[in-house]
């Protein structure tokens, strides 16, 4: 049996479906039926019954699929098939279909070679191709008459398939052809399939009118129900997907085959654990889809996706350039495809393909249109900055006015990046200096809580946008930032003074919080001075600040925990309260109330963190690190120190990079990983950073690294470092920086014995009765220094000032001293808080002073403050809520002098009377000229006598 043979025998009908011979459509989406189908027809047309089918449907909606497919069958028949297929660049090019048809088919020789007679004698007299205009077709009537002839006198002898695919590009002498056979088909063994787009847009609109009003049989491909799309996938993947991943694959395309055979195939390169992945071959399935049209498909489709949102036509039209109706319909062939629902993209995948679709400058024409229009219609700063950003350019005017306010906007809900974008392009269209002044200054405000380096270039640019002007152009809050960050404290005191000169920018609450950053940088001598904690003595915040900042003075206790809690409960996390909590936390931890301090610390830690604001969670984290090892947990310390100190990089920690290496330093110092604490070392430094309160922990640190390396003499020269600095920035307080221990600590290694202890007994003299960490560190280094009958006294009163401390750390160091008879305390697990050791038979309460020994020695030893200290101690403010009107307290008084003298005083009128110069007292006892004057007055007056020649008879007499 010959292959028409069997055509005939083996005609299907297609299953449910009736088509119209009147050009009715019959819609299907499943596709065999249509080759069911198309079958039939060619077994119709095959026994002498011709026919045409029309098949349409919307672009990608498989058409040209079952078009070949069946071609496929039909010559497998032996039909003879004759194909072509339209196209927009050779629409008006004369009788092109008809070549393609003769070119791409076996014809018989004879009948090739009548066609190719009329053909090159018609050659003479077709239009240009590509002419403009109308294309006429009186000249082709003889080509298009003489080829029909041919065909229908071949055709009645044989079966055959003319198919055209995209027949809506057609051009008018081929379509003429086609006409003719479609009026003398009645009788020819032919079947005409004809494949065409809906809506048909065809240049010439009334020969496709013919082509339909005569008799056909018109099939619609519907998009592919989810039964279709099942099987599909089943057929592809060799599996069958369940039933929510063939709906979620409905939803995306719309039932569109391209893009159902698009997804498929991104879910088979996918992980396949039962989620769909729109990937690649989705995206290039757009594109190519995108690519096979000309303007202004590409342009709509650009325009909706800039646009992001359900659109009109006449919107799309505005950014697109086009009319409405060109709008309308080319929306409507892209939800025809299955891109489009109620005016926008059903996948960002599809909406990114449709911009990438388009060239760069194209892009950016419709980005600022689209802005254009979004600030006419009054939408929101931020919708319309981002389009003018996406642009990548902004013409002066209106657009940089929008791009300050959207960076405002972002700033205030943490989206930095967005903000700093906004302030990039607003910088690079504004032509203004002041102007450009001004969005610098806010581009180094916003940028600093994520970048403080990036921050300060900008602050640099700022500068150089007008060299003559000076640093205070810049916003004084972000000047005075900036400044603290970097150690600077002239220009901290410049842009002070900018704050205190314009009532509009200052206020008791920011002046509250940068004097607590002001002690936290530079600590409580000179350059204090640039704070307003002391003005404005009647207001709460102002009151409160200064109490919280007599922890760097005095030490902790109740008042400063209570002003602590405070600033912990009111000041909202931000660029201007990030040292006055930093403080208030550690506050917390040196009045142990360390689960308190860990609390906020893990509190404001996970906020910075969750608002993206890194330089907050870098500095937060370093704090947290130094509790943490204060504490005793010396690995979980050391973790943190480096993960804070990761977070930034060595030039955006600026001077505060000295927080993160000094825990690093002591953690590894006091767990002996000795080349770890080298590495840490060789992490560079600013210069600046040795002029602040972190730089001379930083060398206290490197100074206990040297003497636990056996390094004395490097260890020394830190330690008197660090006491030159204080001296010079006059605030030499053991609660900053206990040096004198230290130094101590050294000079015994030395086997300086006595000087070890005078350097002690100084430290007690100088220490508040709040500082007990500072005391037990005298205490462990007279135990060191005594006789090993006072050591086991000396050490337990060192370790109960280490318990108040809630200094763990020191605790183990006073324990492992021999001759202290007691355990050292078990170190927390990690993430635990460290409770205080409790010794037996000692009393714990964090007040009390240490009570006097007996022994001559340990009694003159360890015998209360100074009157200095007891009077700073009792004018403390109660702990309270209401503050008092009257203001902040005054300054420390003086109390009634006894008329004994104290160690101190006794020791410098000792060196007064061998005849010692005041300069080289002050270097013997590490005090200064200024000091010993004040000692040498006070000795005058109790002793009754007028000067220095009276001090030898006085002091013997009294011996």
């Amino acid at each position: 049996m010959s292959g028409i043979d069997a055509v005939l025998k083996h005609a299907v009908v297609a299953k449910g479906l009736t088509p119209y011979p009147d050009g009715r459509p019959a819609s299907v989406s499943v596709r065999g039926e249509a080759q069911a189908f198309l079958r039939e027809q060619l077994a119709l047309s095959a026994a002498g019954s011709g026919r045409v089918v029309l098949v349409s449907g919307g672009v990608a909606s498989g058409k040209t699929g079952v078009l070949h497919e069946f071609l496929d069958h039909a010559a497998e028949s032996g039909v003879l098939t004759l194909t072509a297929t339209g196209a927009p660049d050779e629409q008006r090019l004369s009788a092109g279909v008809i070549d393609q048809m003769f070119t791409n088919s076996a014809l018989p020789p004879e009948m090739a070679d009548q066609v190719a007679d009329i053909l090159a004698a018609t050659d003479a007299i077709r239009p240009a191709e590509h002419q403009s205009g109308p294309q006429t077709s009186t000249p082709m009537i003889p080509l298009t008459r003489g080829i029909c002839q041919i065909l229908l006198r071949c055709f009645r002898e044989r079966p055959v398939v003319l198919a055209v695919d995209d027949v809506q590009f057609a051009d008018d002498s081929s379509l003429r052809l086609i006409l003719q056979l479609q009026r003398r088909i009645r009788s020819v063994r032919m079947l005409i399939v004809l494949a065409r787009c809906d809506p048909p847009n065809t240049a010439d609109p009334t020969l496709h009118a013919h082509l339909t009003r005569l008799p056909h049989h018109h099939i619609r491909l519907a998009p592919l129900s989810e039964q279709a799309i099942g099987d599909l996938a089943a057929e592809s993947l060799g599996v069958p997907l369940n039933g929510e991943l063939v709906a979620r694959l409905h939803e995306l395309t719309a039932g569109n085959p391209m893009l159902v055979n698009a997804l498929i195939e991104d879910y088979r390169g996918g992980d396949r654990h039962g989620s769909l992945v729109v990937g690649p071959a989705f995206s290039h399935a757009v594109l190519t889809f995108l690519h096979r049209w000309d303007s202004p498909l590409r342009e709509v489709a650009g325009a909706i996706a800039v646009l992001g949102e359900p659109s009109s036509p006449d919107l799309v039209a505005r950014l697109a350039e086009v009319t409405a109706d060109v709008a309308g319909d080319m929306m409507t062939i892209l939800a025809g495809v299955g891109l489009l629902s109620n005016g926008s993209f059903r996948h960002a995948s599809a909406a990114a393909a449709a911009l990438d679709s388009l060239s760069p400058a194209a892009r950016a024409q419709l980005y600022l249109r689209a802005a254009e229009v979004k600030h006419h219609r009054a939408s929101s700063a931020e919708e319309v900055a981002a389009h003018l950003i996406a642009a990548g350019q902004a013409p002066g005017g209106w657009p940089i006015r929008v791009l300050r306010e959207a960076a405002e906007q972002a700033a205030l809900a943490d989206n930095v990046r967005f903000a700093g974008q906004c302030l990039e392009l607003a910088s690079a269209a504004a032509t203004d200096t002041a102007e450009r002044r001004a969005i610098l200054s806010s581009l180094a405000r916003i940028t600093w809580r994520v970048n403080p380096s990036a921050a300060a270039a900008y602050l640099a640019a700022l500068h150089q946008a007008d060299p003559a002007a000076p640093p205070e152009l810049a916003e004084p809050v972000t000047l005075a930032r900036q400044s603290l960050w970097n150690g600077d404290d002239l220009t901290f005191g410049r842009a002070m003074d900018m704050l205190r000169e314009s009532p509009d920018t200052s206020d008791p609450r920011t002046d509250a919080e940068l004097g607590l950053a002001c002690y936290w940088h530079f600590g409580a001598g000179a350059g204090t001075e640039n704070t307003n904690l002391a003005a404005r003595r009647g207001d709460p915040w102002q009151h409160t600040a200064a109490t919280l900042a007599r922890v760097w003075t005095v030490g902790p206790g109740d008042a400063t925990t209570a002003s602590a809690e405070r600033i912990l409960r009111n000041c909202p996390l931000a660029d201007t309260t990030l040292e006055a909590l930093a403080t208030a936390i550690l506050a917390l931890a040196y009045d142990n109330r360390v689960e308190r301090a860990e609390y906020w610390c893990a509190t404001l830690s996970e906020q910075a963190a969750r608002r993206g604001a890194v330089t907050w969670q870098a500095l937060l984290d370093s704090v947290w690190a130094n509790v943490t090892l204060r504490h005793g947990d010396v690995e979980t310390a050391a973790g943190r120190a480096r993960a804070a100190l990761a977070l930034l990089g060595t030039q955006g920690w600026g001077v505060s990079i000295s927080h993160p290496l000094t825990t690093l330093l002591m953690a590894d110092t006091a767990t002996g990983a000795f080349d770890a604490a080298a590495g840490t070392l060789r992490q560079p430094v600013p210069d600046a950073m040795f002029q602040t309160v972190g730089g001379l922990r930083y060398l206290r640190a490197r100074g206990r690294y040297h003497l636990a390396t056996d390094r004395v003499l490097a260890a020394i020269s830190d330690f008197q470092q660090c006491r030159r600095l204080m001296v010079r920035r006059n605030m030499d307080l053991p609660v900053l920086v206990p040096w004198r221990t230290d130094l101590a600590e050294a000079n015994l290694r030395l086997g300086n014995v006595a000087l070890a202890q005078e350097l002690a007994q100084q430290q007690i003299d100088q220490t508040t009765e709040a500082d007990a960490s500072s005391r037990g560190a005298a205490l462990r280094i007279l135990a060191l220094a005594g006789s090993p009958a006072e050591r086991p006294a000396l050490l337990a009163k060192a370790l109960e000032q280490f318990e108040r401390s809630g200094d763990r750390l020191e605790m183990a160091r006073v324990l492992k001293v021999p001759g202290s008879g007691q355990h050292p305390p078990r170190r927390p697990e990690p993430g635990q808080s460290a409770q205080p050791v409790r010794i037996p038979g000692q009393r714990t309460a964090r007040s009390a002073a240490p009570a006097g020994a007996s022994g001559s020695g340990i009694a003159a030893m360890t015998r209360p403050p100074a009157p200095e200290a007891r009077a700073a101690v009792a004018t403390r403010p109660p702990v309270s809520d209401v503050v008092d009107p009257a203001g902040l307290p005054g300054p420390d008084s003086e109390t009634a002098e006894s008329s004994a003298l104290s160690q101190a005083e006794l020791r410098v009128a000792q060196l007064a009377a061998s005849g010692k110069t005041n300069r080289q007292i002050g270097n013997s006892l590490f005090i200064t000229i200024s000091t010993v004057e004040q000692h040498l007055t006070r000795v005058y007056r109790k002793l009754g006598i007028r000067g220095r020649s009276e001090l030898p008879t006085q002091l013997t007499s009294t011996a």
